[in-house]
C-alpha cells in the first residue's frame, strides 16, 4: 500500500513539473522579445523577469504542497491499516466484545459517568478506594423481598438473607470485614479449559480475583523510578501487568453488575445481580455470563459458580456464628428437593434450633439454590455444595486446590458431604464450547423456602424462557414508578438523577403511601379525610441498618405489602412531603404522628406500620363468605379466613401469609380482596418505647402540618378543632425531677 502511494505521488509531481515547463514556455516570446530588444526600457525587463520568477515559484510552491498533502495522506492511510490489524489480533479489547460501551465525551475524550441504563460506572472498582451500598429490597406490593449488601471488592456481594440480619443466607458482616472477606467466602467463579482442540494446553482462571487487580497500575507511586514496583517488575512481568484483566462496576438503582475483560484468556465475564420481583417467594437472582471474546478460536470452558459459604436456615443465626460458629457446624446440613436423585435441588438448614432448652425444635425451613443455562431452563444444573471438593485442604480458601487437582466433571460424578459443617454452592458446567463470539449465562436463585417440598415447586416456576430477564425489567420498573413522582428534566441529568435517588432513599425510610379501600368509582377522587373507608399504608419503609451502620437491627418482611420498624424521628421526617406527592393522604401523617405523643411531651423510639381490625364477627363472617365462597367444598376455607379476621389486628402482608399457610383460596384478585378488607376495618396505629424517649423532633411536627395546609389551606380549623387524638400510653416513664436530682454535700 506504501508503494503504490509513493509511486502515485511520483507519477503527480512529473506530471506537475512537466505542466510548469509548458507553462514557463509559453512565455517565450517575452524573453525573444528581451533579446531582439535591447534598447527597450529596463523598468520593463525588470517586470517581465519578476513575473517569470513570480510564476516559477507559485508552481513551485503548488507543487510542494501537493507532494507534502500526499505524503501525509500516505502516511496517515498506513496508520489506519496497521490498527485495522492491531485491531483485529486484539479482539478483546474491540467495542464489540465490550457488553456496555462508553459514551465517550467528545469534548476531552472522557468517559461518561452513566451507562445506557443510567447505571453509575466505577472503572477499576476493586482497586478504588472502598465503599458499600445495597440492593432496595423492595419486590413490589405482592412480592417478597430479602436484602443484599454489596462493596467493590471480589464479586460484590457482600452478605445477603431474609428479615434480618439474623436470618442470613450470606452471613452478615461490618463494613470493615466484608472489604477483607468477600473475595474469598463470597461469590466466586472457576474457569477451566482450552482453545480448539488443545486438549494439552488447559487453563484455569478466577474471574474477579483480587490477584489479578490492577493496585499497581492504578498506583501513582508505581510509575516512579525508585518504587519497589518498578525495581521488581521488569520485562515480561511487567509487560505481563498491563495486560491485567479490566474490571467495571454498574450500579443501579434496583441491581448491580460487574464485568471482567480478560485480555490473557479471551474471555469476559459478566455478573449481574437483583432482587426478584412479583413473586410468590423471596430470591436473590445472579446471572453469570462467560463470553469468549477471541475472533478465530472456539473456546471449551468448565466453570463452578457460585457462594463459597453458604449458611443453612433455622433460627437467629447472626451472634451464633461469630460466636460459637464451630459449635453451630455440628447442627448443619444438606438435603435435597428431588429426594437425593441428584444435586440440582440443594436445601440447607439446621436439624433443630440450637437453643439450650428442654424442648427441641426440629427445623423445616431451609435455604435453596436453583441454577440453569438461560437457553435450557427445562434442566437444572448440578450443585457443589462439597467445600473440600473445591478447596481441599486449603481452609483459607484461597485457591480452588481441590479443583486444580481434580476436574468439574469429577465432583458433579463424584460424591459429596454436607454435613457438620458449613458447605458450599456451586453450579456446575462441563465442556461447554463456546465458538467465537459466543457466551453462555448461568442463572441462579437463591433464596428461603419455608419447606423442602416448596423447592421444586420454585424451580417449576422459574423454569420459563427468559423468566430472569422478564423479573429484571420488572425489577427495575418497580424502582422507577417510585422515582417517577419527581420526574425532572434539566440542562443537567447529573442532578436530574440525583433527585431521583435521593427521593429513592428517603421512600426506603418513611415508605411508600398507598391508599386502600378504593372500592368504588367515585371514590378515586376522595381523601382519606373525606371518605373513612381509605386507609393509608405505608410499604417498602425500614430502619437504615447496612454495613457502615451496622448498629442498626433493620427488618424487611418477606411478605406482600412488605415494610420494617424505623425510628420515630427517621420515618417522620421522611413523611413530611406525603401530602405533597400524594393529596389523598390528607391529615392522615399529622394525626399519626401527634398521637405517638405522651402525655409528658416525649414520644417512643419506634414507630411500626399501622394494623388493621375488622369491627365486629358479623362483617368478618360476610368478608370470607364473599371472598371464599357459600359452598360445602370449602368450608374449611371459609371458617380459616373468618377466625383469621376475626382474630384481632393483622396487617396486609400478615393476612396474606396465613393465607398461604392455611391454603386459603379466594376468588376474587389480591387487589379487590385487600382494598374490601381495608374498608371494612379501622386503623391502629403502633409504637414501641424500645431503648428510650425523645423529645426534640417538634419541628417535624409543624413541617407536616405546613406540608397539610400546603394542600389543603381551608383544612386547619378543621385539623386544629375537629380531630380529636389519643395520647400514646407508653410503658415507660420520665420520673419528675424532684425524683431525679437531690442536693449533695
Amino acid at each position: 500500500f506504501s508503494f503504490l502511494c509513493g509511486a502515485l505521488i511520483i507519477d503527480i509531481e512529473i506530471f506537475l513539473r512537466g505542466n510548469m515547463d509548458s507553462y514557463q514556455h509559453s512565455y517565450s516570446p517575452a524573453s525573444q522579445y528581451l533579446q531582439d530588444d535591447q534598447d527597450s526600457d529596463d523598468r520593463s525587463t525588470t517586470r517581465v523577469n519578476e513575473s517569470r520568477q513570480n510564476l516559477s515559484g507559485m508552481m513551485s510552491r503548488s507543487t510542494q504542497r501537493w507532494i507534502t498533502a500526499l505524503a501525509l495522506f500516505s502516511l496517515l492511510s498506513v496508520a489506519v491499516v496497521v490498527r485495522i490489524y492491531t485491531r483485529d489480533d486484539r479482539s478483546s479489547t474491540s467495542s464489540s466484545a465490550k457488553k456496555h460501551k462508553y459514551n465517550d465525551d467528545s469534548s476531552d475524550n472522557r468517559s461518561k459517568l452513566f451507562d445506557q441504563f443510567g447505571r453509575f460506572i466505577v472503572e477499576d472498582f476493586d482497586v478504588k478506594p472502598t465503599f458499600s451500598d445495597f440492593l432496595p429490597g423492595v419486590a413490589g406490593i405482592y412480592g417478597k423481598p430479602n436484602w443484599a449488601f454489596y462493596v467493590n471488592r471480589g464479586q460484590g456481594i457482600a452478605s445477603f438473607g431474609t428479615l434480618s440480619k439474623d436470618y442470613p443466607i450470606m452471613e452478615f458482616n461490618s463494613a470493615n470485614k466484608a472489604y477483607q472477606l468477600t473475595s474469598l467466602v463470597g461469590f466466586r467463579t472457576f474457569l477451566t479449559g482450552y482453545r480448539g482442540k488443545n486438549r494439552d494446553k488447559c487453563f484455569m482462571t478466577e474471574p474477579f480475583s483480587p490477584d489479578s487487580s490492577r493496585f499497581d497500575l492504578q498506583s501513582e507511586e508505581a510509575t516512579k523510578e525508585s518504587s519497589t514496583f518498578r525495581r521488581f517488575v521488569t520485562g515480561e512481568s511487567k509487560a505481563s501487568a498491563s495486560k491485567l484483566p479490566k474490571r467495571e462496576m454498574y450500579v443501579g438503582k434496583s441491581d448491580m453488575e460487574i464485568n471482567e475483560i480478560d485480555y490473557s484468556n479471551n474471555i469476559e465475564t459478566s455478573i449481574l445481580y437483583f432482587s426478584l420481583a412479583e413473586e410468590y417467594f423471596s430470591s436473590l437472582v445472579r446471572l453469570t455470563s462467560i463470553k469468549n471474546i477471541d475472533n478465530s478460536d472456539a473456546l471449551t470452558v468448565s466453570a463452578l459458580d457460585g457462594l463459597a459459604k453458604m449458611e443453612p436456615d433455622g433460627g437467629q443465626l447472626n451472634n451464633l456464628l461469630k460466636n460459637m460458629g464451630r459449635t453451630l457446624e455440628g447442627w448443619m446440613s444438606v438435603s435435597h428437593g428431588d429426594n437425593g436423585t441428584s444435586t440440582t435441588m440443594p436445601f440447607y438448614k439446621m436439624s433443630t434450633e440450637p437453643a439450650d432448652s428442654a424442648s427441641v425444635h426440629v427445623e423445616e425451613g431451609g435455604h435453596y439454590c436453583l441454577s440453569y443455562i438461560e437457553d435450557d431452563p427445562l434442566h437444572l444444573l448440578p450443585i457443589v455444595y462439597d467445600t473440600d471438593l473445591v478447596f481441599g485442604q486449603d481452609t483459607t480458601l484461597l485457591k480452588p486446590r481441590g479443583l486444580m487437582a481434580s476436574s468439574v466433571k469429577a465432583m458433579i460424578e463424584g460424591r459429596q458431604y454436607g454435613d457438620a459443617k458449613t458447605s458450599s454452592c456451586f453450579a456446575a458446567i462441563d465442556d461447554f464450547v463456546l465458538a467465537p463470539g459466543e457466551k453462555v449465562t448461568i442463572v441462579s436463585f437463591y433464596g428461603k423456602a419455608e419447606n423442602i417440598s416448596e423447592v421444586p415447586r420454585i424451580a417449576t416456576t422459574i423454569a420459563s424462557e427468559w423468566y430472569a430477564e422478564r423479573k429484571l425489567h420488572a425489577s427495575r420498573s418497580i424502582i422507577e414508578s417510585i422515582t417517577d413522582e419527581v420526574e425532572t428534566n434539566t440542562s443537567n441529568a447529573l442532578f436530574d438523577g440525583h433527585v431521583k435517588q435521593m427521593f429513592l432513599d428517603n421512600s426506603l425510610r418513611g415508605g411508600v403511601p398507598l391508599i386502600l379501600g378504593d372500592i368504588e368509582k367515585n371514590m378515586e377522587l376522595n381523601s382519606v379525610d373525606e371518605d373513612p373507608r381509605l386507609k393509608v399504608y405505608h410499604t417498602f419503609s425500614r430502619i437504615h441498618g447496612d454495613l457502615e451502620r451496622d448498629y442498626n437491627d433493620f427488618v424487611i418482611e418477606p411478605t406482600y405489602f412488605s415494610q420494617g420498624p424505623g425510628n420515630f424521628r427517621d420515618v417522620l421526617q421522611n413523611r413530611r412531603n406525603d401530602v405533597i406527592f400524594q393529596p389523598r393522604v390528607a391529615s392522615f401523617d399529622v394525626k399519626l404522628f401527634l398521637s405517638f405523643i405522651q402525655a409528658d411531651g416525649y414520644n417512643p423510639l419506634t414507630v411500626e406500620a399501622i394494623v388493621f381490625l375488622v369491627n365486629n364477627s358479623t362483617i368478618a363472617d360476610e368478608l370470607a363468605t364473599r371472598f371464599v365462597g357459600n359452598a360445602t367444598g370449602v368450608r374449611a376455607q371459609r371458617d380459616a379466613l373468618f377466625h383469621v379476621l376475626d382474630s384481632g389486628p393483622i396487617r396486609p402482608g400478615q393476612l396474606f401469609a396465613l393465607m398461604e399457610d392455611q391454603h386459603i383460596v379466594i376468588n376474587v384478585s389480591k387487589e379487590e380482596f385487600i382494598n374490601e378488607i381495608a374498608a371494612a376495618s379501622r386503623y391502629e396505629p403502633l409504637g414501641l418505647f424500645d431503648a428510650g424517649f425523645w423529645a426534640d423532633h417538634w419541628t417535624y411536627y409543624l413541617d407536616l402540618i405546613d406540608a397539610y395546609l400546603s394542600i389543603y389551606p381551608d383544612g386547619e380549623e378543621y385539623l386544629m378543632f375537629d380531630v380529636r387524638l389519643p395520647y400514646f400510653y407508653s410503658p415507660a416513664s420520665v420520673r419528675p425531677r424532684c425524683e431525679k436530682y437531690v442536693l449533695s454535700l
